[in-house]
């Protein structure tokens, strides 16, 4: 067996697509990266980085020992390929649909939720670094509305192209095509001031490096035996060790001559993790997050947050000492406000990546700008309009958590001043009535109805105490299911309800010991005589669950689904502040923007 390592430009590797001289095994796993993770090689291919290597098998006049087939979206042509593609089928894919043709992308979002992006860029914004900002490259919907939330503000969204050039953008699809620099001349016409210089400047950083950038590829023998195909195979699909930030940045402080005795970041973390393992809920929080958190405060307090890796790397040893102690307390401090919303643990939070900007804004607020009850009403608001949201659950974040670092902090410590910015967080928060149905016990929406049913008062079945920090554990709270599966399968009602949100509520471990799989009309006679409370306290308890003791003693499916979806619903826009979008179907639940059918999964290469 033998290999070659030639290198490719990216047409073409394209045209090899078209004609069907690329094609893939059909023991390959279907496409399926999600958005963020497109936006990702995207930008770093337009950075001049590289992207890794392809492998494929040489077959050209070689019988097929594998049956091939086209990569996603690419044409069939019916012809055998000459290569058959063993790794980098999710990178090359998405470089195919993202940079030639249309550049509508089938996909997936952070939620797993299918949607459909074309991805531009803004010039300005590309060439105003010697290295690309992330920002720079945003993507649109089938409509063209701007979905990025670090997008340029364009009424109407895009469009069409002449909507683009006017506001200084390009469809990542046309930087590659036959008339890309003619349409750069356009945009410098077009986009106003500065846009010559801009487009002049983009030419020469952005497009020529694109032009010339090549990818390698090991390609293997045709005498490969096919035994050791699969070999190759697995071997190039298993991850690798590689050195992360923390890594790095232990090696730049031990090297820091500023100090006298040499810094350990190494053992420094050792104190760091002893004071976050004191709080289950910061479980999630490893070194890299805390140095995400420790540049976020640095840099915003130099006047704009920012917690990349280039950010991280660039903290001195004198600015990461300090920081690190506030950043400890600040967090000792995030930990209390998530028990204060009954998140006890790490399987409760909805979203680690939110806890870090969490941390560093209660750092930044001192104690006489949190003494009201309105900064902690907006600190609230923002928290859970992450949560229901979904915002936090991108990879992202990072620019998400810088903005927030600095609006959230600005916006309380406004006060009620009419110059007050909510924070785009805020903004951006969408809630649909159908991701009631569609959400799963993975999700920030899932964990966040449970906490916030915990922080309303519900109180266990059997005892009547609370759920809060001190009964928690002792009860052994679940979020448990009151109709049961089997016996709402048995009567046929839509599996939709049965295994949404909308039939869970905090309960204790004795509870659902007697519980069994029976429906409420039987168990709850049984659960209040080993309680000590009367019927009209038992009543009020399951109040506190926003349920019907009436639909419950009767097992009425129907109003008890539409009653708890309605007090949900009140729930959620109590605690982001604004309306729910009412779109549930009564005669398609799996309908709705948000509702099953929306969702697919995602794949990783």
């Amino acid at each position: 067996m033998g290999f070659s390592t030639p290198s490719y430009p990216l047409n073409d590797l394209f045209a090899r697509i078209d004609r069907g001289d690329i094609q893939l095994p059909d023991f390959q796993r279907d496409y399926a990266w999600d958005v963020d993770r497109i936006r990702s090689l995207i930008t770093t291919v337009l950075r001049g980085f590289p992207v890794g290597v392809l492998m494929a098998l040489d077959t050209r006049g070689e019988e097929m020992r594998f049956r091939p087939r086209a990569l996603s979206g690419a044409p069939d042509t019916g012809k055998d390929p000459g290569l058959l593609l063993l790794d980098g089928q999710q990178r090359l894919t998405t470089l195919y649909h993202c940079f030639s043709g249309d550049g509508y992308v089938n996909t997936v979002d952070f939620r797993s939720k299918k949607v459909t992006r074309k991805f531009y860029i803004d010039v300005a914004k590309a060439v105003e670094s010697p290295v690309m900002s992330d920002e720079a490259i945003f993507s649109v919907d089938e409509t063209g509305k701007i979905i990025s939330h670090f997008g340029p503000v364009i009424e109407g969204g895009i469009t069409d192209l002449e909507t683009a050039l006017a506001h200084g953008c390009l469809p990542v699809s046309v930087l590659l095509d036959d008339n890309g620099t003619d349409f750069l001349f356009d945009l410098a016409d077009m986009a106003g001031e500065g846009a010559r210089e801009h487009a002049k400047r983009f030419q020469s950083q952005i497009v020529k490096t694109l032009v010339s950038y090549d990818i390698p590829m090991i390609r293997l023998d045709r005498e490969t035996a096919k035994g050791g195909i699969g070999s190759i195979f697995a071997q190039a699909n298993s991850s690798g060790l590689q050195m992360d930030v923390f890594d790095l940045l232990t090696a730049v402080f031990a090297a820091d001559e500023s100090v006298e005795t040499e810094f350990s970041l190494r053992d420094d973390w050792v104190r760091v993790e002893r004071n976050l393992r004191q709080h289950s809920a910061l479980d999630g929080i490893g070194s890299t997050e805390f140095l995400t958190a420790v540049a976020l405060l640095v840099s915003a307090r130099k006047g704009h947050a920012s917690g990349y890796r280039e950010d991280i790397l660039n903290l001195t040893l004198a600015e990461y000492i300090p920081a690190a102690d506030e950043m400890i307390k600040g967090f000792d401090e995030a930990a209390e406000f998530l028990r204060q919303r009954c998140i006890l643990s790490l399987d409760q939070v909805p979203y680690t990546a939110q806890i870090v900007p969490l941390a560093v804004i209660l750092t930044l607020l001192d104690a006489e700008e949190m003494a009201t009850a309105r900064s902690w009403d907006r600190l609230n608001q923002w928290f859970w309009s992450g949560v229901l949201g979904e915002l936090y659950g991108s990879p992202a974040v990072i620019a998400r958590s810088g903005r927030d670092t600095d609006q959230v902090a600005a916006w309380i410590r406004e006060g009620a001043g009419e110059t007050a910015v909510v924070p785009k967080t805020i903004r951006d928060t969408v809630f649909h009535e159908s991701r009631l149905l569609s959400a799963t016990e993975d999700t920030g929406v899932w964990k966040g109805i449970f906490a916030l049913l915990m922080g309303r008062g519900a109180r266990d079945w059997r005892t009547g105490q609370q759920f809060d920090r001190w009964t928690f554990d002792e009860l052994g709270c679940n979020f448990h299911q009151i109709f049961p599966t089997k016996w709402c399968k048995e009567r046929g009602i839509d599996p939709v309800l049965t295994e949404s949100v909308l039939n869970r509520t905090p309960m204790g471990r004795r509870t659902e010991v007697v519980i069994g799989d029976t429906p409420p009309s039987r168990y709850l006679s049984r659960v209040q005589s080993k309680s000590l409370m009367g019927d009209e306290e038992f009543d009020q308890m399951l109040d506190t669950h926003l349920l019907s003791a009436e639909d419950l003693h009767s097992s009425n499916t129907t109003h008890f689904f539409a009653s708890r979806r309605s007090n949900f619903i009140d729930m959620v826009e109590d605690a982001i502040g604004k309306a729910v979008i009412r779109d549930v179907n009564e005669s398609d639940l799996t309908g709705g923007h948000d509702g099953p059918d929306a969702f697919g999964d995602a794949a990783e290469e």
